[in-house]
């Protein structure tokens, strides 16, 4: 937000440093940026606590600071999906092997069943 705003904080304040034909025209020229102003300016206060002042210093620290928390749970993000998939896997595989052990085993039983047909028949 910081980002969008200083910009058009230092617009409004090289306004206000000018005066007469150089400020109508400097206005003019910066006639998109001037009317967003009071918006960025007002979404800023609702953003600072107890009516704090913008410091660029306090913002840039505070980015650094949530881009390492984010990068942090970036890797325990990355980390638990890996173990995740591994778990998948691991239960894809457990199950698999159920139904491949009841296939043999029905096949087993079938064979032993032709077999003591056979033997019954002969």
């Amino acid at each position: 937000m910081y980002a969008l705003y200083a910009p058009i904080q230092a617009t409004y304040k090289e306004s206000q440093s000018l005066k007469g034909f150089a400020k109508m025209k400097y206005d003019k020229e910066h006639k998109d940026s001037l009317s967003k102003y009071p918006e960025l300016k007002e979404r800023m206060q609702s953003l600072l606590q107890n009516g704090e002042k913008i410091t660029p210093k306090q913002w840039k620290a505070e980015i650094q600071s949530l881009q390492s928390e984010y990068d942090n749970v970036s890797k325990e993000q990355t980390k638990t999906a890996t173990e995740l998939a591994y778990a998948e896997i691991i239960s894809y595989n457990k199950k698999n092997l159920e139904r491949e052990l009841q296939n043999e085993s029905r096949q087993h039983n079938r064979q032993q069943n032709k077999t003591r047909r056979r033997e019954e028949e002969i």
